[in-house]
């Protein structure tokens, strides 16, 4: 009797433990069949220490869903992971799954070494990323990759110098007048994120990259008054900023997402702390929005296909998009994770930002403007041209960028 008995329990056990495993699957979004999945699958990437421990352990649940399927995962440096995938891949070889930066898609897509996301994936996954989240990996209205985790831009401040931080510019520029200490990076795409302030827009109703000359000169006309104050450090090298700020010589700085961790590790604990940019009187921070993508190889077999294409939405599901969050500070690009504001405020403010952010996209116009805007930024400030006039200026040289493009074979 108590055999038989344990017996019953054992199998109860079993059965529920099944369901867990398909309920996990689901909502994740695995559509596949674990049966139908089999065989090696490559997958490359540049992570290290705790993000690649928990890559290691999503491989492991996925190869738990799916027993026929081993997931081989080679982490390179990032500096030589291009490289490396390129002549990998244009020989037949590599990964299946490459996970890197979306700023890679016209590099990857002039080479033919990626493979648009299969209709059935991207009308599966339409309603976890943002329409904007899925934009930066777009390219002739067709999907490359999947949207895996968000970069851009928020206010990082010192909690022992900054009482209340500041939520306008005007705010700022209080708090700057009474010492508090401002590094701005003097960079076209640093300071991109002042055009929203000031009502402007980088991309017209078409989606093409535009100057709003009014705007661009309203910006850098704040930028320009702001540097009269020697509190406020403005500079194209980040780095610099960034030791500034780590020695408590400025209170406020502008960067990006990645510098929690490099900053927070030369910081005593619970000093630093992160907002969204401060707003205008005509609008909200714009920052550039970026993304790490999911890419798909174009040689892999039709199986690899269907077991990368697998993996992707589990790691792209919500539930392992939480883990990732979670134990490996990674902004989420599934707009369905749940955010804990108290245990994860970093992320949180990140993700709010994203919101207001403006995507990066391939278009070499966006590139060419970011690259030449560096000069017109130095001259406004430098007062070699009046805001007014470097405004123009670029906007001149857009429209004449448009016309060598349009009147190429």
């Amino acid at each position: 009797m108590t055999n038989r008995i344990f017996g019953i329990l054992t199998s109860l056990l079993i059965l529920l433990s099944l369901f867990f495993v398909l309920r996990t699957a689901l909502s994740d979004g695995q559509t596949v069949q674990a049966d139908d999945l089999a065989g090696p699958l490559l997958v490359w990437h540049s992570w290290m220490d705790e993000r690649a421990e928990v890559l290691t352990q999503a491989k492991t649940k996925f190869e738990a869903l799916h027993p026929g399927v081993r997931v081989v995962l080679m982490a390179h440096p990032q500096g030589e992971l291009y490289a490396r995938y390129a002549a990998a891949a244009v020989n037949g070889f590599g990964p299946d799954l490459l996970i890197a930066p979306g700023e890679w898609l016209p590099d990857l897509l002039a080479g033919g070494l990626v493979r648009p996301v299969d209709p059935s994936i991207e009308a599966q996954t339409g309603r976890w990323f943002r329409e904007e989240t899925r934009r930066t990996l777009r390219s002739q209205n067709r999907l490359y990759g999947l949207p895996f985790a968000l970069r851009t831009r928020a206010l990082f401040y010192n909690k022992k110098l900054v009482v209340r931080p500041a939520g306008t510019l005007d705010e700022l520029l209080v708090q700057a007048g009474a010492g508090a200490g401002v590094g701005i990076g003097s960079s076209s795409e640093s300071g991109l994120w002042g055009l929203g302030t000031a009502g402007g827009e980088l991309y017209n109703d078409k989606g093409e990259v535009v100057v709003d000359v009014p705007a661009y000169a309203n910006w850098l006309t704040w930028l320009k008054n702001a540097q009269n104050n020697p509190a406020f450090v403005m500079s194209t090298n980040q780095d610099g900023l960034r030791e500034l700020f780590v020695a408590g010589d400025l209170a406020y700085l502008v960067d990006e997402s990645d510098a929690v961790r490099l900053l927070s590790s030369g910081m005593q604990t619970d000093t630093l702390a992160v907002r969204t940019l401060p707003a205008g009187l005509r609008g909200t921070a714009t920052p550039l929005l970026r993304t790490d993508a999911l890419f798909f190889s174009p040689a892999s077999s039709p199986r690899q296909q269907q077991a990368a294409n697998s993996l992707a939405l589990f790691l792209a599901g919500k539930e392992q998009q939480t883990l990732l969050m979670r134990r490996a500070w990674l902004i989420p690009a599934h707009q369905d994770v749940r955010i804990n504001i108290r245990l994860n405020p970093e992320i949180s403010t990140f993700v709010s930002q994203a919101k207001t952010a403006v995507p990066w996209t391939g278009d070499p116009l966006l590139t060419w403007l970011l690259t030449t805007g560096d000069e017109m930024y130095v001259q406004a400030l430098e007062g070699v041209l009046t805001p007014s006039e470097a405004a123009a200026g670029l906007a001149d040289a857009l429209a004449a960028k448009k016309d060598e493009r349009d009147q190429q074979p």
